[in-house]
This record gives C-alpha cells, sequence and structure tokens, in this order.
C-alpha cells in the first residue's frame, strides 16, 4: 500500500516538475500566444474614399486672365489636398526680356507685331482641416507663373516683366460640404505681386 501511494505522489510531483519546465520556457516578453492572433488585417492608413473629393475650378487672376484647374482632396478631421490650374497656353518664349514698352534692359526696342499672349500655370497642394461637420478650411503653397508675352515681327514671344510674374505660390481658402456636392473659394498669390481669385464644384467619389 505504501509502496503505491509512494508511486501515485512521485508520479505527480514529475507531472509538476514537467509542467513546471515548460512554462519556464514560455516566460520570454517576446511569446505571442496562438489563441491570441487574429486573421483580421491592420490597416497603417485607413482612408475612407467617401472623404475624397474631386473639384472643377475657375479662376480669375488680379489681370482678368481666365484659368481653369482640378482639386483633389481628402477631408477628414485633418486632410489634403492638391491643386492645378492653367490657361492652357504652354508657348514657351525667347529668354529674351522687355519691359510694357517694348524695350530691353540696355534701351533696345524690339520690333513687335502687335500680337500678345498670357501664359498661366500653378501647381499646389497643403492640408485641410475642418473646422465645422460641414465647413474645411485650406492652406498651402507651391509654384506658379503668370508670363505675359508681346510677339516680334518674327514670331517670336518675349517676356514682358513689367506684367509677369514667377515663383513660389501662397493658397488658402474653405471648402463647404453638401453631403456629395462641394463648394470651393479661395485665393492664390504669387510672390504677393499676383492674386488669383478661385471657385470651384465638387462632387464626392
Amino acid at each position: 500500500m505504501r509502496k503505491s501511494i509512494l508511486l501515485i505522489i512521485s508520479a505527480l510531483l514529475l507531472s509538476i516538475a514537467s509542467t513546471s519546465a515548460q512554462n519556464d520556457m514560455y516566460e520570454d516578453d517576446d511569446y505571442i500566444p496562438v489563441d491570441s492572433l487574429s486573421s483580421d488585417t491592420i490597416s497603417v492608413v485607413d482612408i475612407d474614399a467617401k472623404h475624397v473629393y474631386a473639384l472643377g475650378e475657375f479662376g480669375l487672376t488680379s489681370y482678368c486672365d481666365p484659368t481653369f484647374g482640378i482639386t483633389i482632396a481628402y477631408m477628414e478631421t485633418w486632410g489634403g489636398y492638391i491643386t492645378a490650374h492653367t490657361n492652357f497656353n504652354f508657348n514657351k518664349p525667347l529668354e529674351y526680356h522687355i519691359n510694357k514698352n517694348g524695350f530691353d534692359e540696355n534701351g533696345k526696342q524690339a520690333f513687335l507685331s502687335g500680337n500678345k499672349e498670357v501664359s498661366r500655370l500653378s501647381l499646389v497642394g497643403g492640408a485641410t482641416y475642418k473646422i465645422l461637420p460641414k465647413l474645411c478650411v485650406y492652406a498651402g503653397g507651391g509654384y506658379s507663373w503668370r508670363r505675359l508675352m508681346f510677339e516680334t515681327v518674327d514670331g517670336e514671344l518675349l517676356i514682358v516683366d513689367d506684367n509677369s510674374t514667377e515663383g513660389w505660390t501662397f493658397d488658402f481658402g474653405a471648402i463647404a460640404n453638401f453631403n456629395k456636392l462641394l463648394v470651393k473659394l479661395g485665393l492664390n498669390t504669387t510672390k504677393f505681386k499676383l492674386a488669383d481669385f478661385r471657385v470651384g464644384l465638387g462632387y464626392r467619389f
């Protein structure tokens, strides 16, 4: 009888010792139990398509030049946007500058045909912030130009410095959200020498 009891106690001690040894093997901080793993995919950046908008825009500069553009915006509490505006005139002028009277910096007069053109391009991007459930403000920067060009009798284009501006651009405004419809009002300025007033209409994807 005593032998049986001793055998049972020995078996229990061996079982406890074995279980304890196994637990010691898995006390590492890096150990993750299998049953804690999930088949769900964790997204680092969760972008909801219902907050992505496209807007078609019309702009008018302080020189009354019309421009047309497009904005793609993601608007949540914080978001972002990119905008491009142009008048679709990409004719390249000569690297020769004159003033509005047709004279260069050395006082030499160019022979002009009387025709003129304007080239306008603006590329900007920035951040949006929702200040009200249906209203976002935005601000950003980029690069723009407005080139007034006079044509010579030979058909070449010369840049008129007096009414041309090129360089960094500051962009700001507001976007109101009416369910799937957006209305945008904004101002774009290039080096604080050129203002471009913009209005846009958009639709949610």
